[in-house]
């Protein structure tokens, strides 16, 4: 039989990300205050549409600059940071996620590939207890669609399946493999309505990454 690769992505996906911005947003609301907190999501949304991604630990840099120490005294800004370095992620992932992987990874090779900054996103996937359910092999990049030759070549396969909530993302990555590549839109988040891209049509389209748990590889090999 053909062998496997797993590209999977985190948030959204794995996580449920809406659910932990929610609570990020309180927890700093509650701390900064609400002029500050929304100038925190400003500053987010800035640092997002300049460099494509996510990056908060830019985002804290950024936002303690702008602020006199009399809004914000750096006792403050640690515990603002504090807030991101310690959240619980394992307490936010989707029902049966460990379970998923582990039975992926028994039909072929589980590979965390996802997009954001090499900081924050590193140990969201190590405190969720991501990293250790696929044995390490971790991979974080500004855009992952243009790290494919890369990809490929640490994790080597006949077949590769792209499991991820973003229908985009799905959609550049199968325009460039074609057929060695079986896309999976998890609806998750969200993105789980978003009209997919025009002439894109996933190969599996799943309600929840559970839904995966009783997937024979067959299925992703057609």
């Amino acid at each position: 039989m053909s062998t496997l690769t797993f590209w999977i992505d985190v948030d959204n996906t794995l996580i449920d990300n809406d659910r932990v911005k929610q609570d990020l947003f309180d927890q700093l609301q509650n701390l900064l205050g609400e002029k500050l907190n929304t100038r925190f999501w400003e500053v987010y949304e800035e640092v997002r549409e300049e460099k494509s991604v996510v990056d908060i630990p830019l985002t804290l840099e950024r936002l303690r600059e702008e602020t006199p120490l009399t809004e914000m005294n750096d006792e403050t800004y640690k515990r603002a940071h504090a807030i991101f370095d310690d959240y619980p992620f394992d307490e936010q992932l989707y029902p049966h996620t460990l379970e998923t992987l582990a039975h992926l990874g028994s039909l072929g090779t589980t590979v965390i590939v996802s997009d954001g900054d090499q900081v924050f996103q590193d140990n969201k996937i190590h405190q969720s207890g991501l990293a250790q359910a696929v044995e390490g092999r971790v991979l974080i990049y500004g855009h992952k669609q243009r790290h494919l030759d890369e990809i490929i070549a640490r994790y080597p396969a006949d077949h590769f399946v792209m499991i991820d909530d973003k229908p985009q993302i799905l959609h550049e990555t199968k325009a460039i493999l074609g057929q060695r590549l079986t896309t999976v839109f998890v609806q998750q988040g969200k993105y789980a309505h978003a009209n997919p891209p025009k002439g894109f049509t996933p190969t599996i389209t799943v309600s929840t990454i559970a839904d995966l748990h009783t997937y024979a590889a067959e299925q992703f090999l057609k």
